[in-house]
């Protein structure tokens, strides 16, 4: 049953609600039919269906007519720069529960909001995608912003440090125009005293021509006295020569004269003049000085903001190196159950020739990790135990031992550190803890064979023939089978091939329905031996009074092979061997 909404054009929009299937019905109903914008208020929680996802934000289906739109940022709490990663995790037709922020009744606009604070829903994106929140984004914008304010307001410093300069220049060359004038006045009433015209000297005239941008008042004044002194001795020279009819002047006894009164007049004007110059001079570097301490504390705040961006940005990559203790000291309290993490930190220390922090970190490691995960313990004490053994004495080491002995498992780290002494070639420590190994583990089959793969890499054949004999009298003789194929492999691999062949074959002679030790001896003899060989395994196992479903294993196993290594005849030989043995058992089965 299903309610008809509508039908135009050829479409019949269809409905199941128990409401409209049920009117009388007085069950609650969950999702209140929404059929206009009237339906939805801010702050209310409705359920929809995902329509599509475009460029401006997601949208949302709240009924047939009405869709309501969620932007990206309200769509999740992390920073999402592909936006397929949402077509991915938000499909087509996908039900969801959202958040009202907003509904614009005269646009018919409604605003939704996936954030898990909104729907009290978990997030869509999951955590283990590793993206940024989206408020580090934001950060690092005001970051920018910040960066780019304080290069605005450098450059406006600048700017108003030049006009300052070019005011200050244009004020020094008004002052010296003013004290060329008073020079000039001088000059005039000198001549009036000494009864000459000021025509008869006829200075030279001047142009005094403004300073240049770039130049300074001190240089033009000196510049104008030295013009002054070239004069004044021309006209003492003019004086001194008499003319035949001129009258005597004036004799005085005291010793006068007039450059005292020039001096007198101009020596306070110029010492006023270098005392503000040099006031002037020494307080600009003064100001100097304390422009560049605000630049450069200006400059070294950029620095540190930029340093502590960086460092941010380091810090929430996932795929970044630790580098310091520091990074190896927040992983840790991260995941402190983890042993990669604290052998890389006791690396780390290691690399730096820092013996003794690398022993505080495997003890520290050991305090930590749970009592519960006694594979990772193990691992920090094999570490502890190969630190000893490269940097540490004979005493450390066994001391490191007898702790390791009594929290875990004996046997484990006994065959640990056998293997250490073994890869550094300490081989009398390693066979002495051998000897102890099989005494106190003599039940135990995978000590007799450690020994013997390790004594057959040293080259000891005979003494493993001897340690075989030792083995099948120590164990039960249910393992015996099992060892001696062992023993047999170990021998293929490191020792005599042909002893090998012997056990196997003796072997298969007592159990000739071992079918496992037949494959394990025709795996060997694929790898080691001639085609010959394996062809003779293969032309007895086919002949053996088997299971059919073992026959046929062995039967698939020889084709294969012949498919590989053989030719088109040896290939029918075995299929034809395959028909005949089918044949065989079906006429048993008939009689």
């Amino acid at each position: 049953r299903c309610y008809i909404l509508s039908n135009e054009n050829g479409k019949i929009q269809l409905s199941l609600r128990q409401s409209r299937l049920n009117p009388k019905s007085n069950s609650k109903v969950e999702d209140v039919e929404i059929t206009c914008v009237k339906d939805v208020k801010k702050g209310q929680l409705v359920r929809g269906y995902v329509k599509s996802v475009t460029p401006s934000g997601v949208f949302f289906g709240l009924s047939a007519s009405l869709l309501g739109r969620i932007l990206f940022q309200n769509v999740s709490p992390y920073f999402v720069q592909k936006h397929s990663l949402y077509e991915k995790y938000l499909p087509e037709g996908k039900l969801l529960t959202a958040k009202v922020l907003g509904v614009n009744g005269k646009e018919k606009h409604i605003e939704l909001s996936l954030l898990p604070e909104d729907t009290g829903m978990s997030s869509i994106l999951p955590e283990s995608l590793g993206l940024p929140l989206y408020d580090a984004e934001e950060e690092k914008r005001e970051a920018n912003n910040r960066e780019k304010r304080e290069e605005l307001k450098l450059k406006t410093k600048r700017r108003r440090g030049n006009s300052e300069r070019t005011r200050k220049i244009h004020w020094d060359q008004a002052e010296e125009l003013d004290r060329v004038g008073k020079k000039i006045k001088l000059h005039w009433r000198l001549a009036e005293i000494r009864n000459y015209s000021i025509w008869e000297t006829k200075p030279k005239k001047r142009k005094i021509c403004p300073a240049d941008e770039n130049d300074s008042g001190i240089e033009v004044y000196y510049r104008e006295e030295e013009d002054n002194d070239q004069e004044e001795e021309a006209a003492k020279k003019k004086s001194k020569i008499r003319k035949p009819g001129e009258a005597p002047r004036l004799q005085v006894s005291v010793g006068f004269t007039w450059d005292e009164d020039m001096n007198a007049m101009d020596i306070p004007v110029l010492n006023q003049k270098e005392e503000s110059s040099e006031s002037e001079e020494e307080e600009d570097p003064q100001s100097k000085l304390k422009k560049q301490t605000k630049k450069q504390k200006e400059l070294e705040k950029q620095k540190k903001e930029k340093e502590l961006c960086k460092i941010e940005a380091a810090l929430m990559d996932p795929s970044r190196q630790p580098q310091s203790a520091d990074d190896f000291d927040r992983l840790v309290l991260s995941s402190p159950n983890s042993s990669i993490l604290w052998l890389q930190y006791m690396a780390f220390h290691l690399q730096a020739t820092e013996i003794e922090k690398a022993r505080a970190v495997a003890e520290r490691a050991l305090k930590t990790i749970c009592f519960r995960e006694e594979q990772e313990k193990l691992n920090v004490w094999v570490a502890l135990l190969n630190l000893e053994n490269m940097y540490g004495t004979e005493e450390t080491l066994m001391k490191v031992f007898e702790r390791a002995v009594q929290y875990n498992e004996p046997l484990k780290v006994f065959q640990h550190l056998c293997d250490i002494y073994a890869n550094s070639e300490k081989y009398k420590q390693a066979e002495e803890l051998y000897h102890t190994m099989l005494k106190r583990f003599r039940q135990e089959k995978s000590v007799w064979l450690k020994y013997a793969s390790f004594l057959l890499k040293q080259g000891q054949t005979e003494a493993t023939h001897r340690l075989l004999e030792r083995a099948l009298k120590a164990l039960s003789t249910k393992e015996h089978v099992d060892v001696i194929s062992r023993f047999a492999q170990l021998e293929f691999r490191f020792g005599d091939p042909e002893h090998a062949k012997a056990l196997f074959e003796s072997t298969l002679s007592s159990y000739p329905k071992r079918t496992d030790i037949w494959s394990i001896y025709m795996d060997i003899m694929i790898k080691h031996g001639s085609q010959k060989e394996v062809r003779d395994i293969f032309e007895r196992v086919i002949h053996l009074n088997l299971a059919p479903k073992k026959m046929k294993f062995f039967f698939k196993r020889y084709l294969d092979y012949e498919k590989k290594f053989g030719t088109t005849e040896s290939v029918l030989a075995v299929k034809r061997a395959a028909l005949e043995y089918v044949e065989t058992k079906s006429s048993l089965a008939d009689t």
